[in-house]
């Protein structure tokens, strides 16, 4: 305990002595910066306090504490490992409300698609909590056995969800636009969708490295900046219409495009968490 008083960021350390029923012991409550509660599960993970109790992660509306002002002034925005793997979980595991998020973009985006209306079709990109799960299968590699599975399985579920949501809204979207099926190929953004540009990939990369960097500082709210950058709702959106269409060949451009979007995400976003993995949470951990 006197080592994490010492340390720098540190604002205040509670002992709560018996206060654990189970584990049963003492409590300790500890008010850091976030680059102080790094170091701090650093050095549990070094005496071996995981082993023998348990650690709570929470976040205070504001610390007050006039002599450590300048530290918590200065604080940065990272967040600790398993913090990343509880908001991954949270967003991404297959519940009613992530698969109709993921279907009604799915649907928005067939609408959009068939009025070859752009404003529509990133009403879409908003809606879909779809580039977390794709992130989940890296940081999983990178942290436990269980991780990749529950990302890959998170990531099929939406998407198909996803490809339903289309196939389902695109009768209604044909009828209300007055077009027929075989017209949706020549349609402008569904032939932007549904091909492969050097420009488009490169957007990708890099989208693909700020979702990784935003997921890492817990910064949600701009996740729906990197989901417009990416093409994967409007692509996916794409493999279902023409699926449902019969329209096999823009399906399959639909879904290369799809799988183009998948690599640079995995590329560039497990870059991202790779370098964090190793130069910031270098310890054990244990999600």
């Amino acid at each position: 305990m006197e080592r994490i008083q010492d340390m720098p960021g540190v604002a205040g350390v509670t002992l709560l002595t018996g206060a654990s029923v189970s584990p049963p012991g003492d409590a300790l409550r500890i008010d850091a910066t976030n680059e102080a509660t790094l170091a701090i599960l650093t050095l549990l993970d070094e005496t071996g306090a995981f082993e023998k109790g348990s650690v709570t992660l929470s976040e205070p509306t504001a610390i007050v504490a006039p002599q450590h002002l300048k530290e918590i002034d200065q604080q940065g925005n990272e967040t600790a490992w398993e913090e990343m793997g509880e908001q991954l979980r949270r967003d991404t595991n297959i519940t009613p409300n992530f698969l109709l998020l993921m279907a009604t973009s799915g649907a928005v985006a067939a609408f959009g698609l068939v009025s070859d209306t752009l404003h529509v079709v990133l009403g879409a990109m908003l809606i879909a909590p779809g580039f977390e799960p794709l992130l989940r299968i890296l940081f999983g590699i990178m942290g436990h056995r269980h991780g990749p599975g529950a990302g890959l399985r998170s990531s099929l579920a939406g998407y198909l969800a996803m490809a339903a949501g289309a196939a389902a809204a695109l009768p209604l979207a044909l009828l209300l636009q007055d077009r027929a099926a075989a017209d949706l190929p020549g349609l402008h953004w569904a032939g932007y969708w549904s091909s492969v540009q050097a420009s488009g990939v490169a957007v990708s990369l890099v989208a693909g490295m700020a979702g990784a960097t935003i997921v890492s500082a817990r910064l949600t709210v701009f996740a729906t900046g990197v989901m417009v950058a990416l093409a994967l709702v409007p692509s996916m959106a794409l493999v279902g219409m023409g699926l449902a269409s019969g329209n096999t060949g823009l399906a399959f451009g639909g879904l290369l495009r799809w799988g183009v979007e998948v690599l640079c995400v995995l590329l560039a976003g497990g870059t991202v968490l790779a370098i964090k993995r190793r130069f910031l949470h270098h310890r054990r951990v244990f999600d």
